[in-house]
């Protein structure tokens, strides 16, 4: 009969639809995707923006916050400024040389 038939065609769909579900989820999970390491300072010409002065050692280089009279540092680094947040990045002409590096030129 007719309505048997249909009976029938109605539950192998459900069963279908299940079997690609299971396998859907019995597929190996990937885990979450890789989080890239985020980057450091990049090396370029940073401003010191700090309020007051201090030494780095590895350097050597003495940075000036900025007064009336005098402008702050302004240094090439060149592997990028300490992760220290007194940094910033800009597009002015250095001012100051390493400590133990000969005075900046005009050419410079």
């Amino acid at each position: 009969m007719p309505t048997a038939k249909s009976s029938k065609d109605a539950e192998s769909t459900p069963q279908l639809e299940d079997a690609a579900t299971s396998a859907t989820e019995s597929a190996p999970d990937p885990g979450p995707e890789p989080v890239a390491e985020p980057a450091g300072p990049e090396p370029g010409v940073y401003e010191y923006t700090h309020f007051a002065d201090c030494v780095y050692p590895h350097v050597p280089l003495t940075c000036h916050a900025a007064t009336a009279d005098t402008p702050a540092t302004v240094y090439n680094w060149p592997f990028g400024p300490p992760d220290d947040g007194r940094w910033t990045k800009t597009k002015k002409k250095p001012n100051q040389a390493a400590d133990n590096a000969g005075p900046l030129t005009s050419e410079e």
